[in-house]
């Protein structure tokens, strides 16, 4: 499995078209799921492992599993975005984003990714370009209440710089 499973196509559908927060968040649980999943066990490893190095904080070493994720697959999405978040973690944002937008690129219904594309641009006080990425998120996850917080946030943010 990765992004291009077919059991996402109706994961997704419902995703949108679900009526409560709760409903969501067991479907978001089954889209991750799937996304994190490879028939490669090396990727596997190296997701796995890199998960538990960044849940430690040990972001050298996640860094190092999610690299070698995307040289080993490069066309797996997971990959980018795990590597995507540990780039934001250190607080490289050019990086971060560049592996964001390479995730976009290959599962444009990423809502995690379009979430850490408005992370980094809240982090860089880019409001239009946090709004643009977090509503993205939002047409294809209505239900993310962090996102739904950050929005109200940045969008309160550009009306100060505006006036």
């Amino acid at each position: 499995a990765d992004q291009n499973d077919p059991r996402l196509e109706v994961l997704f559908k419902n995703l949108k078209t679900s009526e409560s927060v709760q409903k969501a968040s067991y479907i978001e649980v089954q889209i991750w799921k799937i996304w994190m999943e490879h028939r490669n066990p090396k990727v596997q490893s190296s997701m796995l492992l890199g998960i538990k190095a960044m849940n430690n904080q040990q972001f050298g070493k996640a860094l190092a599993y999610f690299s070698l994720l995307t040289e080993i697959e490069p066309d797996f999405a997971e990959g980018w975005n795990k590597r995507a978040t540990v780039f934001y973690l250190m607080g490289r944002f050019k990086e971060s984003e560049e592996d964001v937008l390479r995730t976009l690129k290959l599962e444009p219904r990423h809502f995690g990714a379009h979430s850490g594309q408005g992370l980094i641009r809240m982090a860089l006080e880019d409001w239009s370009g946090a709004i643009t990425a977090l509503e993205a998120g939002l047409r294809v996850h209505p239900h993310m209440s962090g996102v739904i917080r950050n929005l109200k946030y940045v969008q309160k943010k550009q009306k100060e710089s505006t006036t």
